[in-house]
């Protein structure tokens, strides 16, 4: 039993970190807009020239080892978690394995916001309107879907 709160602090000391960025991921940190929209949806919906194409593709290119290399280690860091929950590690690994988690979100969390702004800084001033309607219209999709589970649950 004793293991099992030890757990517990550890999880919950990894969701303190990655809740408020799981959070600001959902307000447009670029991460929702590729999800909802996908990159082909946006490029038509933002109507980008072939040269932003082009930049777009270039930067996807250039993150693209640093976000598998980063997908690895925290998939790592998830195992190693389970495997040392199901051995019965004590408060201080497990500890530690949960801060290392929160560490690789976080530092997720900053590479998506480096893309976005990437992205954003080849928009014209037109197409980063655009943006920001759609995703205030994203947001109230979402507002009003939450809304509506809400009142028939």
């Amino acid at each position: 039993m004793k293991n099992w709160k030890a757990v517990v602090s550890s999880l919950a000391l990894a969701g303190v970190v990655a809740v408020p960025a799981v959070s600001m991921a959902c307000d447009g940190n670029g991460r929702a807009e590729g999800r909802a929209h996908g990159p082909g949806k946006i490029v038509k919906e933002l109507e980008l020239s072939e040269a932003q194409k082009d930049q777009m593709k270039a930067f996807r290119e250039s993150n693209r080892e640093g976000k598998v290399a980063q997908r690895e280690e925290i998939h790592g860091a998830y195992k190693a978690l389970r495997e040392a929950i199901r051995s019965g590690a004590d408060q201080k690994t497990l500890a530690s394995l949960g801060a290392k988690i929160g560490r690789l979100e976080v530092a997720k969390m900053q590479s998506r916001n480096q893309m976005r702004t990437q992205f954003e800084s080849i928009l014209t001033e037109q197409q980063l309107a655009k943006l920001e309607t759609l995703k205030a219209e994203k947001k109230d999709r979402h507002m009003k879907r939450a809304k509506a589970y809400h009142d028939h649950g």
